[in-house]
């Protein structure tokens, strides 16, 4: 047992609080008011109420106004977290990536503004943000709300229709996943309204098990679930949605005319966006709309910029999907595993659009909770470190990892892995590793980097028992080390005991094929 004591939480926080995740949520005509249809409190408090990595983020909203003049200057409300006059190039409360690692930007201005371009140096300032890593997410709704502040974004812009083909709000080419409402249920009759987008019925997603983020046969991340095997299948629905769309075309420029919009990863391919999900249009009646042909649609694109050390974005056919009209509780709306499902969609969109520098900050506090947890509180022994080898390792991370997926899911715990083996093999190294598996039993990149989590948890208890007496402590840079040594060490034990399988294999074989001669 590691931890002979619990672990005060303050401690964890004041160590790392240089990794709390800082999000930035900015609309330019919905509201954060809980009183309103079209506020946005439900999904800003989940996201203030969820865990990233093991950490509460901060969560700051914003109205984005682009004038300038008496009036419009910006202002900070600190009780609520709230800037008015939103300016994204703005030099105290802009888009900075040292200020914030996600922003969201749910637009509901037309392409007739108001502008993300009318503000001085506000594309800019976005533009930077992203190529810095900066994660995005954007949507709007149907027709072309939303491409006021969305249209001109690099890579936002080609991954969900802004103005051109966007479909409408009551013609023949509106996408409506409205589903009617119930006659057997009090206050509720079978005809399609409006209204049914508040009730307890949602929206079928259909689930891509085939992304390259997810693998195949998983979710992509942004609809995994925590300890289940299942996906996220549901969404709120609405009677007209937007769409989001794969761009045909990956080698488009920046404003520049220099950088690549979409670059070239180190393995020298560009990472094309995903269909995470699609859903379906039906062919339903509507009061004072035109009835539809049913057809399927991508409800969210995502792009793993990651890859090529740019941010990640995500794309969503509607901020219906987020307003309180379609998700705040009450009579006949949403609830149960729908609504749980629901707002775990929105906890996995800030945690897979963290940077890749945050991810990796947040796992010392993430693994130092892991270790006063059951049951690795109970299951975990220490082991000093000259009896460290490559099996030892390997059972230790397992543990480590089989206690997570109780509370991460696959994608979270898998990330993890693949950073810390990032730390240490270069990519073809964790090739060759690849190469062996179906081969060698036990043997593959993966084994080696749940040995590494292993070498992490023993090495974070033994920094955390050595620093907790002190009165002050840097948590990334006192732990930092930890991880490369961890890396290392583990990677090192792991190849080396499995060329010792390897040679006692060939001595079989060679003694094998002396007697058979």
């Amino acid at each position: 047992m590691p931890f002979p004591f619990p672990i005060d939480d303050t401690l964890v926080l004041k160590w790392f609080r240089e990794c709390t995740p800082k999000i930035l949520v900015v609309t330019d005509g919905l509201s954060f008011n809980a009183a309103s249809s079209f506020g946005l409190n439900e999904f800003v408090d989940t996201l203030r109420a969820s865990t990233i990595h093991g950490m509460t983020p901060i969560v700051r909203t914003a109205l984005f106004n682009p004038a300038t003049g008496p009036g419009n200057d910006i202002a900070f409300d600190a009780a609520t977290n709230h800037l008015s006059n939103y300016k994204f190039a703005d030099p105290t409360h802009g888009v900075l990536k040292s200020r914030y690692d996600v922003v969201f930007i749910l637009g509901s201005g037309g392409a007739g503004g108001p502008l993300l371009t009318s503000e001085a140096g506000g594309l800019e300032a976005m533009t930077k943000f992203m190529q810095a890593g900066g994660g995005v997410f954007c949507t709007g709704d149907h027709a072309d709300l939303g491409a006021g502040l969305c249209k001109d974004i690099p890579r936002v812009r080609n991954m969900r229709l802004w103005t051109a083909g966007v479909p409408s709000a009551g013609g023949t080419d509106r996408l409506t996943t409205n589903l009617p409402g119930r006659g057997d249920l009090p206050a509720s009759n079978d005809a399609y309204e409006f209204g049914d987008q508040s009730d307890r019925f949602p929206q079928r997603l259909h689930v891509n098990f085939r992304t390259i983020s997810g693998g195949a046969d998983m979710a992509h991340p942004l609809l995994q679930v925590p300890a289940a095997l299942r996906a996220i299948e549901v969404f709120p629905d609405h009677p007209h949605e937007g769409e989001c769309v794969l761009p045909a075309v990956l080698t488009t420029k920046l404003a520049d005319g220099v950088t690549d919009e979409w670059p070239v990863t180190a393995l020298g391919a560009r990472t094309p966006p995903e269909a995470v999900a699609l859903t379906m249009s039906s062919g339903n009646r509507f009061p004072n709309k035109a009835s539809v042909v049913p057809r399927s649609f991508i409800a969210i694109c995502a792009y793993d910029g990651q890859t090529a050390n740019v941010g990640r974005v995500v794309t969503d056919a509607t901020w219906h999907h987020f307003v309180n009209i379609n998700i705040k509780p009450g009579m006949a709306a949403l609830a149960g595993r729908d609504l749980s499902d629901i707002k775990q969609y929105y906890t996995n969109l800030a945690t897979w659009l963290m940077p890749k520098h945050v991810r990796m900050c947040l796992r010392f506090p993430l693994i130092v909770r892991e270790l006063v947890r059951f049951p690795l509180f109970e299951e975990l022994v220490p082991i000093p470190r000259p009896q460290w080898n490559g099996p030892r390792l390997l059972e230790v991370g397992r543990l480590v990892e089989q206690s997570m997926l109780t509370r991460m899911t696959d994608a979270d715990v898998n990330a993890l892995i693949h950073d810390l083996l990032e730390e240490d093999t270069s990519p073809e190294v964790r090739r060759q590793l690849d190469s062996l598996k179906g081969e060698v039993v036990g043997i593959s990149a993966r084994e080696a980097g749940v040995a590494a989590l292993g070498a992490l948890a023993l090495g974070t208890a033994e920094r955390f028992n050595e620093f907790r007496a002190m009165a002050d402590v840097s948590g990334e840079k006192a732990f930092d080390g930890v991880a490369k040594d961890a890396a290392s060490v583990a990677v090192k034990h792991f190849v080396t005991d499995a060329h010792k399988r390897l040679k006692k294999l060939g001595s079989v074989i060679a003694a094998f094929n002396e007697v058979n001669r």
